[in-house]
């Protein structure tokens, strides 16, 4: 048998059909058709199948008879981190009701099983969650959905503040380590990246991070400031909408961070839209329909989503130093959100003589 990263897309597709399928059966499902969503990354099933029990959930929320298996990538997660993923999920749903996704257990009482089939190396952790119906609103949003957003976003966090995870769980940290320090990902620790960086970028990228990490300081980890963050969540990216409701999927990326930096996260899709400042207002409204934020806090959120793109642009960068055919494909955010941190550097009074214009 030929070695599975030797296959073609196609038969590496093929062995993960095998190992899905002996996935579902694991899930109690014997009947099923399966479409492949994405192999990059997770390797993401939408699967229909009569097989397990409808939700108890309000009409609307979830598609009736339909789910999504996730083949996790190996190593992306560690295994303590994706069983407190999936048992925040369970409990946002069984005692907050939130629009979230809604994992299934195995008749064994388990989240996640691991799957080893021939052919496929090593073995492979399989989590299975209910279809949220919704539309993404990627190139067709406006200051109506940031503000539904910062609604969800704020019963999130509440949720958050008041729960306790199992004892032991572990997952990624959005703190000043985890934005500048480690390897989130690209195999290389982003503070071995700021060296990759072109000498402008890397002070202002360097004045960004010494102010988050006063405020940081400043602020402390209690529950008015830090928790479980989805650390993903955009109008660009994993958050769709039904009959104007928002419903928040793929918390892959969550971990512990700052509620601050959550809902910077929100406005990276608009960062360099002429109309930001009405975005950022539309999210902080609806966040304080919720929740009342700190006026001190709602004051930081412009430097949490410059940290968010020096947090990226170490990655990328570091990736892309790591495998040059990906540059390509990352050229143009690179250089745009290193822009950005440039901008608000020189906005917020860093000692730099940083011609913007003549940074390549």
């Amino acid at each position: 048998m030929k070695p599975y990263p030797e296959l073609t897309r196609l038969g590496r597709l093929r062995r993960m059909r095998q190992l899905a399928t002996a996935a579902l059966r694991g899930f109690g499902v014997e009947e099923a058709r399966l479409q492949l969503l994405r192999q990059a990354g997770n390797t993401l099933f939408r699967v229909q199948t009569p097989d397990l029990p409808d939700p108890d959930a309000p009409e609307g929320l979830f598609e009736a008879g339909q789910f999504l298996l996730r083949v996790h990538e190996p190593g992306y997660q560690e295994p303590e981190a994706l069983d407190l993923e999936l048992t925040w999920l369970a409990a946002m749903r069984r005692e907050a009701q939130l629009p979230v996704p809604e994992p299934l257990a195995a008749p064994d009482g388990r989240w996640v099983l691991p799957i080893t089939v021939p052919g496929v190396e090593g073995t492979r952790r399989c989590s299975l969650l209910r279809w949220i119906k919704g539309h993404s609103v990627k190139n067709r949003f406006g200051p109506a959905h940031l503000r539904a957003q910062g609604r969800l976003m704020a019963r999130l966090h509440q949720f958050s503040r008041q729960w306790q995870p199992p004892a032991g769980s572990s997952k990624r940290r959005f703190d000043w380590d985890g934005l500048f320090c480690n390897d989130v990902g690209s195999g290389m620790a982003n503070a071995d990246a700021w060296a990759l960086l072109a000498p402008p970028h890397r002070e202002a990228f360097s004045f960004v991070a010494e102010r988050t990490r006063e405020v940081m300081a400043d602020w402390g980890q209690g529950a008015d400031v830090f928790g479980l963050i989805h650390g993903d969540l955009g109008v660009d990216a994993n958050l769709l909408f039904w009959h104007g409701e928002p419903r928040a999927i793929d918390f892959d990326d969550s971990g512990f961070g700052y509620w601050i930096f959550d809902l910077a996260v929100a406005l990276d899709a608009c960062r360099d839209n002429p109309a930001y400042p009405r975005y950022r207002e539309a999210l902080l409204e609806g966040y304080a329909e919720v929740h009342a934020l700190p006026e001190k806090h709602a004051g930081q959120i412009d430097l949490f989503l410059a940290a968010l793109e020096v947090y990226w642009n170490l990655w990328a960068t570091g990736g892309t130093h790591l495998y040059p055919e990906l540059l390509p494909e990352y050229r143009e955010r690179i250089a745009q959100t290193a822009d950005f941190v440039v901008r608000y550097a020189r906005r917020s009074g860093c000692p730099t003589t940083i011609d913007i214009a003549a940074i390549d």
